[in-house]
Protein backbone atom coordinates (compact mmCIF):
# COMPACT_ATOMS: atom_id res chain seq x y z
CA UNK A 1 0.00 0.00 0.00
CA UNK A 2 1.29 3.61 -1.12
CA UNK A 3 2.13 5.53 1.69
CA UNK A 4 0.52 8.78 1.48
CA UNK A 5 1.91 11.55 0.03
CA UNK A 6 3.06 14.48 2.39
CA UNK A 7 1.34 17.76 2.29
CA UNK A 8 3.14 20.18 0.06
CA UNK A 9 3.93 23.70 1.29
CA UNK A 10 3.75 26.70 -0.30
CA UNK A 11 7.16 28.71 -1.19
CA UNK A 12 6.39 31.11 1.29
CA UNK A 13 5.58 28.38 4.03
CA UNK A 14 8.70 26.29 3.17
CA UNK A 15 11.32 29.32 3.95
CA UNK A 16 9.18 30.08 7.23
CA UNK A 17 9.07 26.42 8.10
CA UNK A 18 5.61 27.07 8.82
CA UNK A 19 2.25 25.42 6.95
CA UNK A 20 -0.04 27.17 4.78
CA UNK A 21 -2.29 27.30 7.05
CA UNK A 22 -0.07 28.51 9.69
CA UNK A 23 1.10 31.89 7.82
CA UNK A 24 -1.30 34.54 7.87
CA UNK A 25 -2.40 36.27 4.85
CA UNK A 26 -0.49 39.54 5.32
CA UNK A 27 2.44 37.53 5.89
CA UNK A 28 2.41 35.60 2.09
CA UNK A 29 4.01 37.36 -0.57
CA UNK A 30 1.15 39.63 -2.95
CA UNK A 31 -0.38 38.09 -5.86
CA UNK A 32 0.94 38.38 -9.12
CA UNK A 33 -0.14 42.02 -10.62
CA UNK A 34 1.07 41.75 -14.82
CA UNK A 35 1.68 44.99 -15.99
CA UNK A 36 -0.28 46.67 -18.55
CA UNK A 37 2.23 45.60 -21.37
CA UNK A 38 2.52 42.01 -19.88
CA UNK A 39 6.21 43.28 -19.97
CA UNK A 40 8.43 42.57 -17.03
CA UNK A 41 9.33 45.79 -15.41
CA UNK A 42 13.10 46.21 -15.06
CA UNK A 43 15.02 48.87 -13.58
CA UNK A 44 17.09 51.29 -15.38
CA UNK A 45 20.55 51.20 -14.95
CA UNK A 46 20.39 48.91 -11.91
CA UNK A 47 24.07 47.84 -11.12
CA UNK A 48 23.48 44.54 -10.20
CA UNK A 49 23.45 40.96 -10.64
CA UNK A 50 20.10 39.00 -10.20
CA UNK A 51 19.88 35.94 -8.60
CA UNK A 52 18.96 33.46 -11.67
CA UNK A 53 16.71 30.20 -10.38
CA UNK A 54 15.99 27.36 -12.74
CA UNK A 55 14.74 24.16 -12.94
CA UNK A 56 16.88 21.40 -11.88
CA UNK A 57 16.02 17.93 -11.50
CA UNK A 58 16.61 16.51 -8.27
CA UNK A 59 18.42 13.48 -9.38
CA UNK A 60 19.01 13.50 -13.11
CA UNK A 61 21.65 13.30 -15.69
CA UNK A 62 22.40 16.80 -17.69
CA UNK A 63 19.32 16.89 -20.40
CA UNK A 64 19.31 18.70 -23.86
CA UNK A 65 15.97 20.25 -23.71
CA UNK A 66 14.01 22.49 -20.64
CA UNK A 67 12.19 20.05 -18.30
CA UNK A 68 8.57 20.18 -17.84
CA UNK A 69 7.36 20.69 -14.22
CA UNK A 70 3.97 19.28 -13.48
CA UNK A 71 1.97 20.08 -10.77
CA UNK A 72 -0.11 17.74 -7.73
CA UNK A 73 -2.90 18.31 -9.85
CA UNK A 74 -1.49 17.06 -13.06
CA UNK A 75 -0.88 20.37 -15.09
CA UNK A 76 2.51 21.77 -16.45
CA UNK A 77 3.71 24.26 -13.60
CA UNK A 78 5.54 26.94 -15.68
CA UNK A 79 9.30 27.44 -15.10
CA UNK A 80 10.38 30.89 -14.07
CA UNK A 81 12.99 33.00 -12.22
CA UNK A 82 12.10 33.87 -8.56
CA UNK A 83 12.79 36.81 -6.99
CA UNK A 84 15.33 37.22 -4.30
CA UNK A 85 13.19 37.91 -1.72
CA UNK A 86 11.42 34.52 -2.38
CA UNK A 87 14.22 32.42 -2.90
CA UNK A 88 17.85 33.61 -0.90
CA UNK A 89 20.90 31.98 -1.91
CA UNK A 90 20.80 28.28 -0.86
CA UNK A 91 17.37 27.60 -1.17
CA UNK A 92 16.13 24.59 -2.74
CA UNK A 93 12.57 24.82 -3.94
CA UNK A 94 10.64 21.88 -5.44
CA UNK A 95 9.01 22.67 -8.62
CA UNK A 96 6.58 19.54 -8.99
CA UNK A 97 6.81 15.63 -10.74
CA UNK A 98 6.59 14.62 -13.98
CA UNK A 99 4.53 12.03 -15.46
CA UNK A 100 7.97 9.65 -14.42
CA UNK A 101 7.59 11.30 -11.28
CA UNK A 102 10.59 12.67 -10.70
CA UNK A 103 10.74 15.78 -9.03
CA UNK A 104 11.63 19.16 -9.93
CA UNK A 105 13.43 21.56 -7.88
CA UNK A 106 14.69 25.17 -8.53
CA UNK A 107 17.82 26.08 -7.33
CA UNK A 108 21.06 28.51 -8.35
CA UNK A 109 22.67 28.45 -11.85
CA UNK A 110 25.60 30.90 -11.56
CA UNK A 111 26.03 30.37 -15.03
CA UNK A 112 22.79 30.92 -16.45
CA UNK A 113 21.49 33.61 -18.64
CA UNK A 114 20.14 36.43 -15.72
CA UNK A 115 16.53 36.56 -15.73
CA UNK A 116 14.05 38.98 -14.26
CA UNK A 117 10.93 38.01 -11.90
CA UNK A 118 8.07 39.52 -14.07
CA UNK A 119 6.55 40.90 -10.47
CA UNK A 120 9.59 43.31 -10.14
CA UNK A 121 8.54 46.75 -9.36
CA UNK A 122 10.88 49.36 -9.15
CA UNK A 123 8.50 50.85 -6.63
CA UNK A 124 9.09 47.25 -4.32
CA UNK A 125 10.80 48.08 -1.44
CA UNK A 126 10.36 43.91 -0.41
CA UNK A 127 13.43 43.86 -3.27
CA UNK A 128 16.52 42.74 -1.60
CA UNK A 129 19.86 43.27 -3.78
CA UNK A 130 22.09 39.62 -4.13
CA UNK A 131 25.75 39.94 -3.24
CA UNK A 132 27.98 36.92 -3.50
CA UNK A 133 29.91 35.94 -0.16
CA UNK A 134 33.35 36.05 -2.29
CA UNK A 135 33.03 38.33 -4.86
CA UNK A 136 34.83 41.58 -3.07
CA UNK A 137 37.51 39.29 -1.77
CA UNK A 138 38.11 37.30 -5.06
CA UNK A 139 38.62 41.11 -6.08
CA UNK A 140 41.19 42.06 -3.35
CA UNK A 141 43.01 39.12 -3.93
CA UNK A 142 43.37 39.69 -7.57
CA UNK A 143 44.15 43.35 -6.95
CA UNK A 144 47.24 42.16 -4.93
CA UNK A 145 48.29 39.66 -7.09
CA UNK A 146 48.44 42.28 -10.65
CA UNK A 147 50.23 45.01 -8.12
CA UNK A 148 52.52 42.08 -6.84
CA UNK A 149 53.68 41.22 -10.40
CA UNK A 150 53.61 44.81 -11.85
CA UNK A 151 56.41 45.40 -8.59
CA UNK A 152 58.28 42.05 -9.63
CA UNK A 153 58.22 43.45 -13.08
CA UNK A 154 59.55 46.81 -12.40
CA UNK A 155 62.29 45.51 -10.17
CA UNK A 156 63.62 43.12 -12.22
CA UNK A 157 64.00 45.91 -15.03
CA UNK A 158 65.39 47.89 -12.68
CA UNK A 159 68.21 45.64 -11.57
CA UNK A 160 69.02 44.99 -15.08
CA UNK A 161 69.18 48.19 -16.43
CA UNK A 162 71.56 48.61 -13.59
CA UNK A 163 73.70 45.62 -14.45
CA UNK A 164 73.69 47.28 -17.67
CA UNK A 165 75.69 50.35 -16.65
CA UNK A 166 77.78 48.43 -14.22
CA UNK A 167 79.00 46.05 -16.51
CA UNK A 168 79.59 47.52 -19.76
CA UNK A 169 79.02 45.24 -22.75
CA UNK A 170 81.46 43.46 -25.10
CA UNK A 171 85.42 44.77 -25.59
CA UNK A 172 87.35 47.23 -24.10
CA UNK A 173 87.82 50.33 -26.22
CA UNK A 174 90.60 52.82 -27.28
CA UNK A 175 93.37 53.12 -24.52
CA UNK A 176 92.47 56.58 -22.24
CA UNK A 177 94.83 58.76 -20.42
CA UNK A 178 93.02 59.99 -17.59
CA UNK A 179 93.82 62.04 -14.81
CA UNK A 180 92.96 62.72 -11.36
CA UNK A 181 93.31 65.88 -10.15
CA UNK A 182 94.96 66.92 -6.34
CA UNK A 183 91.62 67.75 -4.45
CA UNK A 184 88.96 66.17 -7.06
CA UNK A 185 85.72 64.68 -5.32
CA UNK A 186 84.40 61.51 -6.25
CA UNK A 187 81.57 62.65 -8.02
CA UNK A 188 84.17 64.77 -10.29
CA UNK A 189 85.92 61.97 -10.93
CA UNK A 190 82.71 59.84 -11.84
CA UNK A 191 81.57 62.82 -14.19
CA UNK A 192 85.18 62.92 -15.70
CA UNK A 193 85.01 58.98 -16.73
CA UNK A 194 81.53 59.18 -17.89
CA UNK A 195 82.88 62.12 -20.55
CA UNK A 196 85.62 60.50 -21.74
CA UNK A 197 83.78 56.89 -22.15
CA UNK A 198 85.46 55.04 -19.74
CA UNK A 199 81.72 54.40 -17.79
CA UNK A 200 78.77 54.12 -19.46
CA UNK A 201 76.56 56.48 -16.06
CA UNK A 202 78.50 58.68 -13.57
CA UNK A 203 75.19 58.35 -11.00
CA UNK A 204 75.22 54.90 -11.08
CA UNK A 205 79.36 54.49 -10.85
CA UNK A 206 78.66 57.54 -7.39
CA UNK A 207 76.06 54.85 -5.88
CA UNK A 208 78.23 51.81 -6.78
CA UNK A 209 80.87 52.95 -4.71
CA UNK A 210 78.99 54.27 -1.82
CA UNK A 211 76.88 51.09 -1.69
CA UNK A 212 80.78 48.57 -1.84
CA UNK A 213 79.24 47.70 -5.32
CA UNK A 214 76.07 45.97 -4.49
CA UNK A 215 73.33 48.43 -5.41
CA UNK A 216 69.70 47.34 -3.93
CA UNK A 217 66.59 49.33 -4.16
CA UNK A 218 65.77 49.34 -0.92
CA UNK A 219 68.71 50.13 0.34
CA UNK A 220 70.88 52.22 -1.95
CA UNK A 221 69.64 55.33 0.08
CA UNK A 222 71.51 54.23 3.08
CA UNK A 223 74.91 53.44 1.29
CA UNK A 224 77.30 56.16 2.86
CA UNK A 225 80.97 54.66 1.97
CA UNK A 226 83.69 57.11 1.55
CA UNK A 227 86.12 56.41 -1.61
CA UNK A 228 89.27 58.67 -2.58
CA UNK A 229 91.65 57.94 -5.13
CA UNK A 230 95.08 58.81 -5.64
CA UNK A 231 95.76 61.78 -7.44
CA UNK A 232 98.13 61.71 -10.77
CA UNK A 233 98.02 59.90 -14.81
CA UNK A 234 96.02 56.25 -15.23
CA UNK A 235 96.29 54.13 -18.38
CA UNK A 236 92.59 53.46 -18.55
CA UNK A 237 90.27 51.97 -21.59
CA UNK A 238 87.00 53.07 -22.98
CA UNK A 239 83.88 50.84 -22.27
CA UNK A 240 85.48 49.41 -18.98
CA UNK A 241 83.47 47.96 -16.40
CA UNK A 242 83.40 49.04 -13.04
CA UNK A 243 84.81 46.85 -11.03
CA UNK A 244 87.95 47.22 -13.84
CA UNK A 245 88.01 50.79 -12.96
CA UNK A 246 88.32 50.95 -9.36
CA UNK A 247 90.56 48.16 -9.76
CA UNK A 248 92.75 50.55 -11.84
CA UNK A 249 92.33 53.16 -9.48
CA UNK A 250 93.09 51.29 -6.36
CA UNK A 251 96.58 50.49 -7.63
CA UNK A 252 97.65 54.21 -7.96
CA UNK A 253 98.57 56.66 -10.97
CA UNK A 254 101.93 55.26 -12.85
CA UNK A 255 105.18 56.72 -11.74
CA UNK A 256 105.60 60.15 -13.46
CA UNK A 257 109.47 60.80 -14.23
CA UNK A 258 109.71 64.78 -13.09
CA UNK A 259 112.70 66.59 -14.37
CA UNK A 260 113.20 69.87 -12.67
CA UNK A 261 114.55 73.07 -14.58
CA UNK A 262 116.06 76.33 -12.47
CA UNK A 263 115.77 79.82 -13.92
CA UNK A 264 116.82 82.04 -11.26
CA UNK A 265 116.10 85.82 -11.27
CA UNK A 266 118.38 88.67 -13.35
CA UNK A 267 118.70 86.31 -16.56
CA UNK A 268 118.01 87.97 -20.01
CA UNK A 269 115.65 85.61 -22.35
CA UNK A 270 118.92 84.53 -24.27
CA UNK A 271 120.79 83.74 -21.28
CA UNK A 272 117.39 81.60 -20.56
CA UNK A 273 117.61 79.88 -23.51
CA UNK A 274 121.05 78.59 -22.39
CA UNK A 275 120.30 77.70 -19.24
CA UNK A 276 117.15 75.50 -20.36
CA UNK A 277 119.39 73.73 -22.79
CA UNK A 278 121.61 73.19 -19.83
CA UNK A 279 118.67 71.70 -17.62
CA UNK A 280 117.60 69.43 -20.00
CA UNK A 281 119.67 67.98 -23.45
CA UNK A 282 115.64 67.25 -25.05
CA UNK A 283 115.24 71.23 -25.62
CA UNK A 284 116.06 71.79 -29.17
CA UNK A 285 117.66 75.46 -29.48
CA UNK A 286 115.94 76.31 -32.59
CA UNK A 287 112.71 74.87 -31.26
CA UNK A 288 112.76 77.24 -28.61
CA UNK A 289 113.56 80.19 -30.83
CA UNK A 290 110.61 79.65 -32.07
CA UNK A 291 108.66 79.22 -29.21
CA UNK A 292 109.97 82.49 -28.32
CA UNK A 293 108.80 84.28 -31.57
CA UNK A 294 104.89 83.34 -31.11
CA UNK A 295 103.64 86.27 -29.61
CA UNK A 296 100.39 84.15 -28.51
CA UNK A 297 102.63 83.05 -25.63
CA UNK A 298 104.14 86.64 -24.36
CA UNK A 299 102.35 88.31 -21.10
CA UNK A 300 99.28 89.85 -21.53
CA UNK A 301 101.72 92.77 -20.06
CA UNK A 302 103.65 93.03 -22.65
CA UNK A 303 103.24 97.08 -24.28
CA UNK A 304 102.30 96.63 -27.95
CA UNK A 305 105.39 99.23 -29.03
CA UNK A 306 107.89 96.83 -27.11
CA UNK A 307 107.13 94.12 -28.69
CA UNK A 308 109.41 95.36 -31.61
CA UNK A 309 112.41 94.47 -29.56
CA UNK A 310 112.43 91.25 -27.36
CA UNK A 311 108.78 90.89 -26.55
CA UNK A 312 109.99 88.05 -23.76
CA UNK A 313 112.19 90.02 -21.94
CA UNK A 314 111.53 90.63 -18.37
CA UNK A 315 108.07 88.70 -18.75
CA UNK A 316 109.16 84.85 -17.98
CA UNK A 317 109.45 84.53 -14.48
CA UNK A 318 112.37 83.39 -12.82
CA UNK A 319 111.51 79.61 -11.07
CA UNK A 320 111.52 75.95 -10.18
CA UNK A 321 109.38 73.75 -12.72
CA UNK A 322 108.65 70.43 -12.00
CA UNK A 323 108.79 69.22 -15.95
CA UNK A 324 106.82 65.76 -16.32
CA UNK A 325 108.65 63.32 -18.60
CA UNK A 326 106.36 64.10 -21.77
CA UNK A 327 106.96 67.44 -21.32
CA UNK A 328 110.90 67.06 -21.66
CA UNK A 329 110.69 67.89 -24.95
CA UNK A 330 107.93 70.78 -25.48
CA UNK A 331 110.04 73.65 -25.98
CA UNK A 332 106.41 75.56 -26.55
CA UNK A 333 104.98 74.24 -23.09
CA UNK A 334 108.08 75.57 -20.84
CA UNK A 335 107.84 79.26 -22.55
CA UNK A 336 104.00 79.09 -22.11
CA UNK A 337 104.40 78.21 -18.39
CA UNK A 338 107.18 80.62 -17.62
CA UNK A 339 105.04 83.37 -19.26
CA UNK A 340 101.63 82.29 -17.40
CA UNK A 341 103.54 82.37 -14.05
CA UNK A 342 104.47 85.78 -14.43
CA UNK A 343 101.20 87.20 -14.84
CA UNK A 344 99.99 84.86 -12.03
CA UNK A 345 103.04 86.54 -9.51
CA UNK A 346 102.70 89.87 -11.07
CA UNK A 347 98.82 90.50 -11.17
CA UNK A 348 98.69 88.95 -7.51
CA UNK A 349 101.41 91.62 -6.22
CA UNK A 350 99.39 94.38 -8.08
CA UNK A 351 96.37 93.47 -6.01
CA UNK A 352 98.24 93.28 -2.83
CA UNK A 353 100.06 96.84 -3.08
CA UNK A 354 96.63 98.21 -4.33
CA UNK A 355 97.69 99.21 -7.76
CA UNK A 356 100.34 101.16 -9.43
CA UNK A 357 102.43 103.63 -6.57
CA UNK A 358 101.03 107.18 -6.85
CA UNK A 359 104.01 108.73 -8.36
CA UNK A 360 103.17 106.45 -11.52
CA UNK A 361 100.13 108.12 -13.19
CA UNK A 362 102.01 111.77 -11.88
CA UNK A 363 105.06 110.27 -14.54
CA UNK A 364 102.26 108.50 -17.17
CA UNK A 365 103.60 104.82 -15.92
CA UNK A 366 101.74 101.55 -16.37
CA UNK A 367 102.28 98.19 -15.15
CA UNK A 368 104.52 97.19 -17.95
CA UNK A 369 107.00 99.96 -16.72
CA UNK A 370 106.94 98.73 -13.27
CA UNK A 371 108.46 95.38 -14.55
CA UNK A 372 111.31 97.54 -16.56
CA UNK A 373 111.69 99.18 -12.85
CA UNK A 374 112.03 95.58 -11.66
CA UNK A 375 114.28 94.50 -13.99
CA UNK A 376 116.62 97.36 -12.91
CA UNK A 377 116.29 96.78 -9.56
CA UNK A 378 117.35 93.18 -10.15
CA UNK A 379 120.10 93.92 -11.68
CA UNK A 380 121.43 96.37 -9.36
CA UNK A 381 120.56 95.23 -5.53
CA UNK A 382 122.47 91.83 -4.24
CA UNK A 383 120.99 92.05 -0.78
CA UNK A 384 117.20 92.45 -0.62
CA UNK A 385 117.26 94.94 2.19
CA UNK A 386 118.90 96.95 -0.39
CA UNK A 387 115.97 96.75 -3.06
CA UNK A 388 113.07 98.82 -1.74
CA UNK A 389 115.60 101.41 -1.48
CA UNK A 390 117.51 101.47 -4.64
CA UNK A 391 113.49 101.65 -6.39
CA UNK A 392 113.39 104.72 -4.42
CA UNK A 393 116.26 105.98 -5.93
CA UNK A 394 114.86 105.32 -9.47
CA UNK A 395 111.40 106.91 -8.82
CA UNK A 396 112.88 110.14 -6.90
CA UNK A 397 115.38 110.26 -10.17
CA UNK A 398 112.56 109.92 -12.78
CA UNK A 399 110.54 112.37 -10.61
CA UNK A 400 113.32 115.05 -10.89
CA UNK A 401 113.80 114.35 -14.24
CA UNK A 402 117.51 112.85 -13.76
CA UNK A 403 118.76 110.45 -16.04
CA UNK A 404 118.97 107.17 -14.08
CA UNK A 405 122.87 106.41 -14.85
CA UNK A 406 122.19 102.75 -14.43
CA UNK A 407 125.48 101.24 -16.11
CA UNK A 408 123.68 97.43 -16.41
CA UNK A 409 120.97 98.99 -19.08
CA UNK A 410 123.90 100.24 -21.17
CA UNK A 411 125.27 96.98 -21.15
CA UNK A 412 122.61 95.42 -22.11
CA UNK A 413 121.99 97.92 -24.77
CA UNK A 414 125.12 97.29 -26.21
CA UNK A 415 125.28 93.22 -25.59
CA UNK A 416 128.61 93.70 -24.00
CA UNK A 417 129.47 92.45 -20.26
CA UNK A 418 129.85 94.96 -17.84
CA UNK A 419 133.70 94.35 -17.50
CA UNK A 420 133.78 95.83 -21.24
CA UNK A 421 131.72 98.70 -20.92
CA UNK A 422 133.98 102.44 -22.44
CA UNK A 423 133.52 105.53 -22.27
CA UNK A 424 131.77 105.73 -25.52
CA UNK A 425 129.63 102.98 -24.69
CA UNK A 426 128.70 105.42 -22.27
CA UNK A 427 127.76 108.13 -24.50
CA UNK A 428 126.20 106.59 -27.03
CA UNK A 429 122.86 108.12 -27.47
CA UNK A 430 122.17 105.60 -30.31
CA UNK A 431 121.53 102.69 -28.08
CA UNK A 432 117.62 103.14 -26.34
CA UNK A 433 118.93 101.57 -23.28
CA UNK A 434 122.00 103.82 -22.58
CA UNK A 435 120.14 105.42 -18.90
CA UNK A 436 123.61 107.23 -18.94
CA UNK A 437 123.10 109.49 -21.55
CA UNK A 438 118.99 109.19 -22.19
CA UNK A 439 116.25 110.22 -19.91
CA UNK A 440 113.44 108.22 -18.25
CA UNK A 441 113.00 104.28 -18.20
CA UNK A 442 114.38 102.07 -21.03
CA UNK A 443 112.16 100.51 -23.80
CA UNK A 444 112.03 97.55 -22.45
CA UNK A 445 113.28 95.21 -19.27
CA UNK A 446 116.98 94.24 -19.04
CA UNK A 447 116.51 91.12 -17.20
CA UNK A 448 113.95 88.58 -15.30
CA UNK A 449 112.68 89.89 -12.09
CA UNK A 450 111.96 88.34 -9.23
CA UNK A 451 109.22 88.79 -6.75
CA UNK A 452 111.10 90.36 -4.92
CA UNK A 453 112.23 92.98 -6.96
CA UNK A 454 108.39 93.15 -8.27
CA UNK A 455 107.58 94.30 -4.85
CA UNK A 456 110.06 96.82 -4.28
CA UNK A 457 109.18 98.39 -7.69
CA UNK A 458 105.06 98.82 -6.45
CA UNK A 459 106.68 99.38 -3.22
CA UNK A 460 110.01 102.18 -2.39
CA UNK A 461 110.62 102.77 0.78
CA UNK A 462 110.12 106.44 1.85
CA UNK A 463 113.50 108.51 1.50
CA UNK A 464 115.51 111.17 0.06
CA UNK A 465 118.12 109.26 -1.81
CA UNK A 466 119.72 110.17 -5.43
CA UNK A 467 122.68 108.27 -5.24
CA UNK A 468 123.96 104.76 -4.65
CA UNK A 469 127.08 103.29 -4.41
CA UNK A 470 128.66 99.56 -3.60
CA UNK A 471 129.72 99.96 -0.31
CA UNK A 472 131.18 96.57 0.75
CA UNK A 473 132.14 92.87 -1.12
CA UNK A 474 128.36 91.58 0.20
CA UNK A 475 126.77 93.78 -2.27
CA UNK A 476 125.30 96.65 0.52
CA UNK A 477 125.09 100.07 -0.68
CA UNK A 478 125.40 103.47 0.83
CA UNK A 479 122.41 105.37 -0.63
CA UNK A 480 123.37 109.80 -0.33
CA UNK A 481 120.84 112.30 -0.92
CA UNK A 482 123.67 115.19 -2.32
CA UNK A 483 126.69 114.94 -4.80
CA UNK A 484 128.68 115.30 -1.79
CA UNK A 485 127.87 112.08 -0.56
CA UNK A 486 128.13 110.13 -3.48
CA UNK A 487 131.23 111.48 -4.01
CA UNK A 488 132.60 110.20 -0.59
CA UNK A 489 131.09 107.39 -1.01
CA UNK A 490 132.30 106.54 -4.19
CA UNK A 491 135.83 107.36 -2.75
CA UNK A 492 135.55 104.75 -0.18
CA UNK A 493 134.26 101.97 -3.52
CA UNK A 494 137.41 102.84 -5.13
CA UNK A 495 139.64 102.48 -1.82
CA UNK A 496 137.77 98.95 -1.54
CA UNK A 497 138.21 98.11 -4.89
CA UNK A 498 135.14 97.24 -5.86
CA UNK A 499 134.93 98.07 -9.24
CA UNK A 500 133.69 101.72 -8.91
CA UNK A 501 136.84 103.53 -10.41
Amino acid sequence: MAEPRKPRRSLAAFLTGQTDDEIPEAAKPPPYQPSATDVPLIPDGAPRRLATRVVRPAAAAPRSAPPVAVGPDGREVPIIALPDYAAPPGVVVSAGYDEHGVEYVFEDDPGAIPLVDPRYDADDRNWVRYHTSWGGFLRIVGLVVFLFLVVVTIRNRAYDWIDDQVNAGGDLGDAVEFTVQPGSAVNDIATELADAGIINNATVFRYWLRCEGDITISGFLGCDTEVQFQAGDYDLFENMTFEQVVAALDKGPKEVIIQTVLIPEGLTVAQIVDRLLEENDLYDREQLLDALSDLDLTSHYLRESAAAFTPFEGLLFPARYDVPEQDLADERGIIARMSAEFDERFTRLLEESGGLPPMAEELGLDEYDIVIIASLIEEEAKLDEDRAKISRVIWNRLEQGWNLGIDASVCFGARISCTELTTADLENEGNPWNTRALPGLPPTPIAAPGEASLAAALNPEDGPWMYYVLADEDGRHTFAETEAEFSAAVQVCVEKDLGCG
